[in-house]
């Protein structure tokens, strides 16, 4: 198992990772050691989560102490959970850890802040992993930039779609009309096919152009399932299929979290215009 301090934030893990699963234990006044019962606790956890796997640790603390302290205070706890785990329960080869100190407290003595969190994933949610990871590693990417959406620079309808990208800055966000999918799943319906064969023909015209498929689910206050990421990702496979480089393609699955509307939406065009992909040029 590596214990590799990374960036990981708990803000990534509380906001874009509900798919997982969490358990948290909880360590006395300044005590990188888990008392008795917290012990009974994670071993009943152990217990019951052999067939798991763990996507990360994250340490933390309350406000007592300075930030120095308390950030070493966070890792030696994550250190004394990785000893006690002692490798019973499958974790991810790049394991990620992480110690927040008193990053995430909110009171200064609240002992709910005193804990590691394991974050993980059941055996039925497995082929979930590789939709996390990714949605997070590119999440990384979209936040360095500053978005243009297209419809604000109300360029000319007439023009065509290579003569748009070649007006248009780099970040620039493109919604996508007409991509459809078979209900509750990633399937593209035929006429999806035909309207994204015009991003095709502009990305094969243009190899310089690398760009970031987002999916976007309605309805639903949670997309438990990563369909969002699903579909995304069924539109770059489907650009791969048409010739375009797997390097120029990125994807991420926002699920409802970006709503045009507010969910649950009034009508069925607020579901439409919720249920939706996007493209950014993130490179011309």
């Amino acid at each position: 198992m590596k214990n590799i301090l990374f960036f990981l934030t708990f803000v990534f893990f509380s906001q874009l990772l509900f798919s997982q699963e969490s358990v948290s234990f909880y360590f006395d006044n300044n005590k990188s050691e888990l008392g008795n019962e917290q012990i009974n606790n994670l071993t009943e956890w152990i217990n019951s989560n052999k067939n798991s796997k763990i996507l990360s640790i994250i340490g933390s603390t309350d406000k007592k102490g300075t930030t120095e302290s308390n950030k070493n205070l966070s890792l030696r706890r994550v250190d004394f959970l990785i000893k006690a785990l002692d490798n019973q329960i499958k974790c991810r080869e790049d394991f990620k850890t992480i110690g927040l100190g008193e990053k995430e407290s909110k009171l200064f003595d609240n002992a709910l802040d005193r804990k590691v969190t394991i974050y993980y994933l059941k055996k039925n949610q497995f082929d979930l992993e590789e939709f996390i990871i990714n949605d997070f590693i590119v999440s990384k990417t979209i936040d360095s930039l500053k978005i243009t959406d297209v419809n604000e620079l109300k360029l000319s309808k007439k023009l065509s779609l290579t003569e748009i990208t070649e007006l248009t800055p780099n970040a620039t966000l493109f919604s996508l009309e007409g991509i459809e999918f078979e209900f509750d799943s990633d399937i593209l319906l035929g006429n999806s096919k035909r309207n994204l064969l015009k991003w095709a023909a502009l990305l094969n015209e243009k190899p310089n152009i690398k760009i970031i498929i987002m999916g976007h689910i309605c309805c639903v206050p949670r997309d438990d399932y990563k369909l969002s990421s699903r579909r995304a990702k069924a539109v770059k496979n489907f650009l791969i299929q048409q010739g375009i480089s797997e390097e120029r393609l990125q994807y991420i699955g926002y699920g409802a979290s970006k709503p045009k509307y507010r969910i649950p939406e009034k009508n069925g065009y607020e579901a439409l215009m919720n249920r939706r992909v996007e493209i950014l040029i993130v490179d011309k």
